[in-house]
């Protein structure tokens, strides 16, 4: 692996970064350094599996370049990394592969980031914190399967106070979930393309935007809208779909997944087909999606 040395530079910058993020959540050197390593961790294995596929298959693909940012633009620090693919993919297999990778390796690495931040994390009395205002950041599957376990149920105007370490883990699922999303020429849209035609991958990916855009608006909204234009008629839909509250930054996402394009540059093989163990890998990466998606993300109280 080859690191020039902006890869050098934006790392250390980076560490710097979510160091000093680490640091705005009222912790000690300690905490504020376990998260930036952390969280680095989680991101680093994501690229680097790409990376190790890539390198599998030939691919001219560049080591992992992070992105810093200053606290008070981004809330963790940082908006990722990512690597450069230079050269054409050749089977449909080899795509897949390097697709999944990034996801399998990042979810590998969250779980037991999640595992250790839960179990230093503490139990708190809402209505003791709710004059104080905040952030309340939406439970994923998982998060909620390591809770339960470790702390059982909640009570009732209780909730888990997250440990600097446990706010990475959750960054880890939030991450993964995003990359998930089968549109466009994200991992999930690596996977789809692989699995299915052109033709599917392009309606998946305008569906998934679709739904991106409900969640955005938020399904009482949208019932609140049919009501006033069909009227009764529409009653018997609207009483089918779930009330969710909506989140404005699926819709900033629906849009960037618009201007990334929602086609795929094909492979040098289109004719090669997805064995039975990489279907099951794809079923197994549509498990992940679900257990670290949350419609909610982030909601200020």
């Amino acid at each position: 692996m080859k690191l020039t040395k902006i890869h050098i530079i934006l790392f250390l910058l980076t560490v710097a970064t979510t160091f000093i993020t680490g640091l705005s959540f009222g912790g000690d050197i300690i905490s504020a350094l376990s998260f930036s390593f952390a969280l680095l961790f989680i991101l680093g294995s994501h690229e680097m599996g790409h990376y190790y596929y890539g390198k599998k298959y030939g691919v001219d693909i560049t080591p992992p370049y992070f992105i810093p940012a200053p606290p008070f633009i981004s809330p963790i620090g940082t908006f990722g990394a990512f690597i450069k693919i230079k050269s054409p993919i050749s089977t449909k297999r080899a795509l897949f592969d390097i697709g999944i990778a990034g996801p399998l390796a990042g979810i590998v690495a969250t779980v037991p980031v999640l595992i250790i931040g839960i179990k230093l994390s503490t139990i708190v009395d809402m209505s003791e914190h709710a004059a104080e205002g905040g952030l309340v950041l939406g439970t994923p599957l998982i998060m909620r399967l390591f809770s339960d376990i470790f702390y059982g149920p909640m009570p009732q105007g209780y909730d888990l106070f997250l440990h600097p370490v446990a706010f990475a883990g959750w960054v880890g699922l939030f991450v993964t979930a995003l990359n998930l999303i089968p549109s466009g020429q994200l991992d999930g849209g690596h996977i789809t393309y692989a699995l299915f035609s052109k033709k599917y991958h392009r309606y998946i990916s305008l569906a998934m935007i679709t739904v991106l855009v409900i969640f955005g608006i938020g399904t009482e909204v949208l019932i609140g809208v049919g009501n006033d234009l069909f009227g009764s008629g529409f009653n018997w839909f609207s009483q089918s779909l779930p009330l969710l509250e909506g989140w404005p930054g699926w819709i900033l996402w629906a849009v960037l997944l618009i201007l990334m394009g929602t086609k795929h540059p094909p492979t040098m093989y289109e004719d090669t087909k997805l064995d039975m163990g990489r279907r099951i890998l794809a079923l197994l990466s549509l498990l992940i999606f679900i257990g670290c998606f949350t419609p909610m993300p982030i909601k200020l109280i």
